[in-house]
């Protein structure tokens, strides 16, 4: 079970800067410590930690584990107490084995239906490990759900992960709830029908993709113009096909980025309220990031004095 998220670790090590980059380093240390034990290590002096900097509750915590023996050498709670130590050992545990192998594949739009359902299978597994770690991770994993709505799902039509079985039994359910006309809006949302998507009710070690579909799902297809006509012809030669190429070239356009995903829920936020429907809605968006690209940094700009 290490070796996965060790060597993952390792090949991310060229890829990843700041806090992001401290994680990867330390997870290679933890996952490893008598192979790095030769190496010369660099531990970087603890800084902030708030909501903003989130990383840095799992680099203090691997930190705490990998000085245990230091600290331990310390008047007694000055930095953890007796009952700490085992449950920041059993996070830093989780954190390196589970999440951080998924928290490390997730640069890809068509595969994240796939890793967040995959994701979710280890966590019901990680009952066996630890039950309580297990329990407390669903629940907080359920409010994230966002790749695993009707809506997300289609993407994965588009992974290589994913198999051709899967892929062929998604298209086919897909097919089967095709409407008569395009959706515009989607239906199965909270509030006035471009509220927040509605999560999966129940996930299982048996749910596959195929059981996420909807009749939303479609709604993907119609925002992101895709073309659907691939989804009658074999999985083999999707790859062949025109329509499956080009909707793939609008989806490499979408980042999943968390900066990107902050910046767009704080402008969701933000004009939410003033929009009347979802047509009125995309509008506004739109008129907002237009106008921020034409007159950009007005808060940073410097007054004259005269």
């Amino acid at each position: 079970m290490v070796r996965k998220p060790y060597k993952l670790a390792q090949s991310e090590l060229l890829m990843r800067r700041d806090d992001y980059l401290e994680f990867v380093q330390l997870c290679v240390v933890f996952l490893s410590p008598d192979e790095v034990a030769t190496k010369k290590v660099t531990f970087k002096r603890p800084g902030a930690l708030h909501k903003a900097r989130w990383m840095a509750k799992l680099i203090y915590s691997i930190k705490i584990c990998l000085f245990q023996t230091q600290i331990q050498q310390l008047p007694a709670g000055t930095i953890t107490t007796t009952q700490q130590v085992s449950k920041v050992r059993d996070f830093a545990n989780f954190a390196t084995l589970v999440y951080s192998t998924w928290w490390m594949s997730c640069n890809s739009a068509v595969d994240a239906p796939w890793n967040d359902l995959q994701l979710f299978h280890d966590l019901l597994r990680y009952d066996v490990i630890h039950p309580d770690v297990s329990r407390s991770a669903v629940r907080a994993f359920k409010n994230h759900l966002w790749y695993l709505t009707e809506e997300m799902v289609p993407l994965a039509l588009w992974s290589t992960k994913v198999s051709s079985a899967e892929r062929r039994a998604l298209a086919d359910r897909l097919l089967a709830l095709k409407p008569v006309k395009a959706l515009i809006t989607p239906m199965n949302r909270f509030g006035t029908g471009f509220g927040k998507p509605k999560f999966p009710a129940q996930i299982t070690l048996s749910t596959t993709l195929a059981d996420l579909v909807g009749a939303d799902s479609w709604f993907t297809f119609s925002i992101l113009q895709l073309d659907p006509q691939f989804l009658v012809e074999d999985v083999e030669s999707w790859t062949r096909s025109d329509a499956y190429q080009s909707s793939l070239e609008n989806l490499r356009a979408v980042n999943v980025v968390n900066d990107c995903a902050e910046r767009g829920v704080k402008l969701s936020s933000d004009f939410l309220a003033s929009a009347k429907c979802e047509g009125h809605y995309q509008n506004i968006l739109q008129v907002v990031e237009q106008d921020r690209k034409q007159n950009p940094n007005v808060r940073k700009r410097k007054t004259v004095s005269t």
